[in-house]
C-alpha cells in the first residue's frame, strides 16, 4: 500500500511539473519580438535585462515612431522571455516608468501612433470561387476557417475527432480564453470535411490540417503557425486572418446581432468584435449613405 501511495504522488508530482512546465513556455509567436530586443541590445551594448527593455520601449516610441498595439505586443513578448528565460521580473518602480510609456500616447504629438487601421475583410463569394476550385483537402482548410472564423491556433490544433458532422458542428479549443467552444458548419463544409476525410483516409487522431509531401502523402502533424500562414497565402493570397474578419462582415452584413457573431467567432469580449472586426467593414454603411 505505502508503495502505491509513493508512486501516486510521484504521478501527482509530475503532472504538476509538466504543467508549470507549459505555463513557462515561450510562445512561438513572440520570437520576432525577442530577436529584434537581442539586436536592440546588442547594437546599444546593453545586458538584456528589464532596464533594456524599458529603454528599448521609448526607442520604439520615439524613433521607430511604432503604433500602440505594437509597443504592447513588444512589451508581452519581451516580458515573457525575461520571466521565462533569464528568471527576471519587473519592480513596482519599473512598472510606473512603463505606465508613464503608455501614457505618452495619449500625447497630441503621439496621436498618430494610436491610429489603428486594420485589414479590411475580403468579399466572401470571391473567396467562396478561389475555394471551390480547390483540391479535397485545400478546399477543407479553407472552408473550416472560413466558416468557423478560426484564428491560426485553433486551426492547427484541431483533429479529426472534434468533429460532430452529423450535428454539423465542431468543438474548437479557444486558447485565448483556455476553454472549449461548440462551433456551426455549413452543409457544405460538412460535405468538404467528409471528402478531404476519405480521400486520405484520417483517423480520429489525425491533425486535421497536418502535413501533405510533395508526393501526396498525409502526415499528421501539428504544424507550426507560421507553417499555416505560408499555406493560406500560398492559396488564397491573404493572411489566415483575413477570413476570420471576412466571415464577420459576412454575418453581419446579413443581418446576425454582434451577440450571434460572437457565438460563431468565439468572442469573449464584444467591445473587441465591433471594435476590430466591424469597424473595418464599410459596406454596411455604405448602404446607408
Amino acid at each position: 500500500m505505502g508503495e502505491l501511495l509513493q508512486l501516486k504522488k510521484l504521478q501527482h508530482t509530475q503532472q504538476r511539473a509538466d504543467l508549470l512546465e507549459q505555463v513557462q513556455t515561450i510562445p512561438e509567436r513572440y520570437a520576432g519580438d525577442i530577436r529584434l530586443f537581442g539586436v536592440y541590445c546588442t547594437e546599444t551594448q546593453q545586458n538584456e535585462d528589464v532596464e533594456a527593455l524599458l529603454n528599448y520601449l521609448a526607442y520604439s516610441i520615439q524613433t521607430q515612431k511604432v503604433k500602440k498595439s505594437t509597443f504592447e505586443r513588444r512589451y508581452a513578448a519581451v516580458k515573457k522571455y525575461l520571466e521565462v528565460a533569464l528568471e527576471l521580473d519587473i519592480t513596482p518602480k519599473q512598472q510606473e516608468t512603463l505606465s508613464q510609456l503608455r501614457a505618452v500616447f495619449q500625447l497630441e504629438a503621439y496621436k498618430e501612433q494610436t491610429r489603428r487601421e486594420g485589414q479590411p475583410p475580403a468579399i466572401k463569394h470571391e473567396v467562396m470561387e478561389m475555394v471551390h476550385a480547390m483540391e479535397p483537402r485545400e478546399k477543407a482548410i479553407c472552408l473550416v476557417n472560413l466558416i468557423t472564423a478560426n484564428r491560426p491556433t485553433e486551426m492547427v490544433r484541431m483533429q479529426i475527432r472534434d468533429f460532430n458532422l452529423a450535428g454539423r458542428s465542431v468543438a474548437v479549443y479557444l486558447k485565448k480564453q483556455k476553454e472549449w467552444h461548440q462551433k456551426r458548419l455549413t452543409q457544405e463544409t460538412v460535405k468538404a470535411v467528409r471528402d478531404y476525410i476519405e480521400t486520405y483516409k484520417l483517423q480520429p487522431d489525425d491533425y486535421f490540417v497536418g502535413r501533405v509531401s510533395r508526393w501526396g502523402h498525409y502526415e499528421s502533424a501539428q504544424i507550426t503557425e507560421g507553417g499555416y500562414y505560408k499555406l493560406i497565402q500560398r492559396l488564397l493570397g491573404f493572411v489566415p486572418y483575413k477570413l476570420r474578419k471576412t466571415q464577420v462582415s459576412a454575418m453581419h452584413e446579413a443581418g446576425a446581432d454582434v451577440h450571434t457573431i460572437a457565438q460563431q467567432t468565439g468572442h469573449q469580449s464584444i467591445t473587441t468584435l465591433t471594435d476590430h472586426y466591424l469597424a473595418v467593414s464599410n459596406t454596411t454603411v455604405d448602404k446607408y449613405l
